[in-house]
Formats: structure tokens, sequence, C-alpha cells
């Protein structure tokens, strides 16, 4: 384990961060859990649809058909709508984040003031 310790930084790198690198570029991962945000999901959502609606046997061979025919009904024009979606996607997602800056900005500090009895039990719900 050490002598594979030693060494693995020199082999843990990816050949695509390494040309944008000597290009002066970087490369923007997407979040893991964005899945709006990567049009790849929503064309693998568009083949387990496809799928999904013209399966009628259930046998990994015809299911391996119906996967390859799935990805060439994925063409050009549908990635190219997957893409808008995403780029109205992250439109959204930045109108939403400039509106809920400008409301807390507005809202000023705000202070709760409780009085009476704070105590609750079961039975009030």
């Amino acid at each position: 384990m050490n002598i594979v310790n030693r060494i693995k930084p020199q082999f843990n790198k990816y050949v695509i961060d390494e040309y944008v690198k000597s290009k002066n570029m970087v490369v923007l991962r997407l979040s893991p859990y964005h899945c709006e945000l990567n049009p790849i999901e929503l064309a693998w959502s568009s083949v387990k649809r496809y799928i999904k609606m013209n399966n009628s046997t259930f046998k990994l061979p015809d299911v391996k058909k119906l996967v390859i025919e799935g990805v060439n009904e994925c063409g050009p024009e549908k990635w190219k709508n997957f893409v808008n979606h995403v780029i109205n996607e992250e439109k959204r997602f930045w109108d939403i984040d400039f509106v809920v800056e400008e409301v807390m900005e507005n809202l000023g500090d705000c202070v709760m003031t409780i009085t009476g009895d704070t105590s609750y039990s079961d039975s009030d719900y």
C-alpha cells in the first residue's frame, strides 16, 4: 500500500483536465445532485421512457434492442431541446436566487417576541 500511495498521485489525473489546463481553462463539473442542470440526465430519462413505453416482452435481448433504439431517438434536435431546457432551468435558478436575496436584504432585522405559555403537548396537534 505504501508503494501505491506513493505513485497514485501521478496517475490520479483526468486527460481532459490536463488538456484544458494547458489551454488556460477550467472544467466546470456539475453537482451530482442537480440532475435538472445536466442534459445527459434528460437524455437518459428519454431513453428509459422509450423502453418503458415499448417493452412488451421483458426479455433481455429485446430490452437491449430498445436501449439502442432509445439512444438513437435522442438525435441532434432532441439534444438541442435538452440543452435549452437546462439553460432555462439555470436562468430560473438565477432569477429565484436574486429574488430571495432581494427579499432578505429588504427584510432587515427580524425580531420575534414570544409571550405567554410556549409549551405544548401532543393533544395540541
